[in-house]
């Protein structure tokens, strides 16, 4: 019987380290932050896109269904609404970009550089490229919908097989072409910026008052049944159709294009009449911009709304006042004007508001702790005003420097071995130069005044001659409307011109104005007025004098009041300055200066007086107690000035 061998036991393998799980505490801006975009996209995917899809699907299929008396296209119609939906899907998602990050370019001086900055950027150019695909989408999805003989997409002849539908392809391209004139009309009307609610109510009603406003007084109707009624007559009898495709067909890639468009170029018994793509045309058009003009138009209320607070404080272990002190911290600024909002629905509640000034058991005071959040983002939109939006460079660190010792001994270095130079005599004999005779100096030369006088006589026959050429042509009745419309387009390009030269040069460097607004309107004033009409402007010394005398029982917005005062004054002073110098730029606008002279007064003038306003109430609220406060002597001069009675 052989003896067991004991075996050495299999070394253990090293055990392998259990997996880091990194776990990266989100700190309590983050989930804050994470509720709102949360919030956000549930609102906008659920309940704004669903509609938006439904919406798609129901104008095709009744359009369909009146069209061509079958209740079997409007069953197709949830297939063709798909590809509908998706391009609109995207127009809206870059329009709603122009919202929560708003486009700021630079103003410039040049009519035609001022209107190509317009287009030329990366932002635009998506823009009217979604609406063009958008345009081609509902076209051809509408006009398969259809399904007629004459609509379709190819129109086969004996020699060209794959011959393209020459109806088809203008119904197509006009819809393409209106839609993005109408995304280019939006750009230069200002439309795509955000509109912040001025009044509480229910996203309901919001929503609905935004799609019953300017129904019928809009614009777009007008427009769109003028390109429908048009565009068929310029195409088929001012030659448009014979130039464009004789030149596709024998220029531009003729070998590529001709199988597909090459009957375009002839008249044939299948060329298109105008009478013929009026109604189509006309349809087609009101279908797309019928699809479009809601969803855009409610776009705003469902991206602007005021959030439900309430539920983002049950779920938070942050109190109220702490959740909003930690939002304010936020800086992004779309993010930013929500809160702001909830801080103007807590300052028109009396008991939201007591239970915070009253709330002094936390240090900091929280009342106290808001209140210089709110000075921040205020001094921020100072800076910003003051630097005219550039960023400041920042402070280099100075060099640390060694302490002189007192036992040192300074060492002169230098080549003693180098003559010591001479000191030049700096001494100048002022007495001979001012006793000395008067030099006779140069008179000024002939030839700059002859020029001067040359160039005036020469504007002088310009002008006489632009004169008599329009007494010509208005001396006829056609002439005399003719000119009368091409003056009424130019005083309308300069007045645009310098509109959205101002706008610009004011939002590229207040582009945070509305902040300091809401701002403005989120001290805390017992306010008794009405909840449901809440002013986004406010002032917010009403607030404020309000609440420091009647609900603030321990003060502590009166520790605060000089500050903010200041705070006011300087920028007030701030923007006035800053109109002064917009004022002087816009000399070099020419014909523009004008409109952009009121557009520069109504933007800054009215923030000016939303601050003179605030102090004004406080100086009624507190009397000769504002006395008490210190200020700087170019604040108080300022609040004289202010609170000097007018005459």
């Amino acid at each position: 019987m052989s003896a067991l061998q004991p075996r050495p036991l299999a070394a253990r393998a090293a055990a392998a380290p259990a997996p880091i799980t990194t776990n990266i505490a989100s700190t309590p801006l983050q989930k804050i932050e994470r509720q709102y975009t949360t919030f956000l996209a549930k609102r906008y995917m659920s309940a704004y896109l669903g509609r938006v899809a439904l919406w798609t699907v129901l104008v095709l299929a009744g359009a369909s269904v009146c069209v061509t008396g079958s209740a079997s296209s409007g069953l197709y119609a949830l297939i063709y609404a798909i590809p509908t939906f998706i391009s609109l899907a995207i127009i809206l998602k870059i329009r709603k970009s122009f919202i929560t990050e708003p486009y700021r370019p630079a103003p410039r001086t040049s009519l035609v550089r001022l209107f190509l900055s317009c287009f030329w950027n990366p932002r635009a150019i998506t823009l009217l490229a979604a609406y063009y695909v958008f345009g081609l989408t509902v076209s051809n999805a509408w006009l398969s919908l259809l399904g007629r003989s004459n609509w379709a997409f190819f129109a086969p002849t004996i020699r060209h097989p794959w011959q393209l539908n020459e109806h088809r392809v203008i119904l197509v391209f006009s819809n393409a072409c209106l839609l993005t004139t109408i995304a280019a009309r939006d750009i230069l009307g200002d439309k795509l910026k955000p509109t912040w609610p001025t009044e509480r109510k229910p996203l309901g009603k919001a929503v609905q008052a935004a799609l019953l406003s300017e129904v019928w007084t809009s614009t777009r109707i007008g427009f769109t049944f003028s390109w429908s009624v048009i565009a068929p007559f310029v195409y088929c009898w001012l030659g448009i159709r014979t130039f464009v495709w004789q030149w596709a067909n024998w220029r531009i890639l003729a070998s590529t294009v001709r199988p597909f468009v090459g009957n375009f170029a002839r008249q044939t018994s299948k060329t298109p009449s105008p009478w013929s793509l009026l109604g189509p045309m006309l349809v087609l058009n009101f279908v797309a911009l019928v699809i479009l003009q809601f969803p855009v138009k409610a776009l705003m209320a469902y991206t602007t709304q005021p959030l439900h607070f309430d539920q983002f404080y049950r779920k938070s272990p942050l109190s109220q006042d702490q959740y909003l002190i930690t939002a304010l911290k936020s800086k992004d600024k779309y993010y930013l004007q929500f809160t702001l909002m909830e801080l103007l629905r807590i300052a028109h509640i009396p008991a939201s508001r007591k239970a915070l000034f009253d709330n002094i058991s936390k240090s900091p005071i929280p009342v106290l702790a808001l209140w210089e959040e709110l000075l921040l983002h205020f001094g921020t939109v100072h800076h910003t005003l003051i630097t005219r939006g550039s960023t400041s460079r920042p402070l280099t660190p100075a060099q640390p420097s060694t302490p002189s010792s007192a036992q040192a001994i300074p060492i002169k270095q230098g080549d003693i071995f180098r003559p010591q130079p001479k000191a030049k005599s700096s001494s100048f004999n002022l007495k001979a130069a001012f006793d000395g005779p008067i030099r006779p100096s140069a008179p000024p030369p002939a030839v700059a005044d002859n020029i001067s006088k040359v160039g005036d006589l020469a504007k002088k026959r310009i002008g006489e001659a632009q004169g008599m050429a329009l007494g010509r042509i208005e001396a006829t009745g056609v002439g005399a409307s003719f000119v009368g419309e091409a003056r009424v387009a130019r005083r309308d390009v300069h007045e645009w011109a310098g509109r959205e030269w101002a706008r610009r040069s004011v939002r590229i460097v207040l582009g945070d104005a509305v902040i300091v607004q809401r701002v403005i309107d989120s001290e805390y004033l017992p306010n008794v007025g009405l909840f449901a009409e809440i002013i986004v402007i406010r002032l917010v010394m009403v607030l404020l004098a309000g609440a420091s005398i009647q609900e603030d029982t321990y003060g502590n917005v009166q520790q605060v009041l000089p500050s903010t005062l200041e705070a006011i004054v300087r920028f007030r002073d701030a923007v006035k300055l800053f109109e002064l110098e917009l004022v002087g730029k816009a000399r070099v606008l020419g014909p523009a200066q004008e409109s952009g002279l009121e557009e520069i007064k109504e933007s800054l003038g009215e923030i000016v007086n939303y601050c003179e306003d605030s102090v004004r109430k406080v100086a009624a609220d507190f009397g000769q107690s504002l006395g008490a406060f210190r200020f700087p002597p170019v604040v108080a001069h300022s609040l004289g000035e202010i609170c000097k009675p007018s005459i």
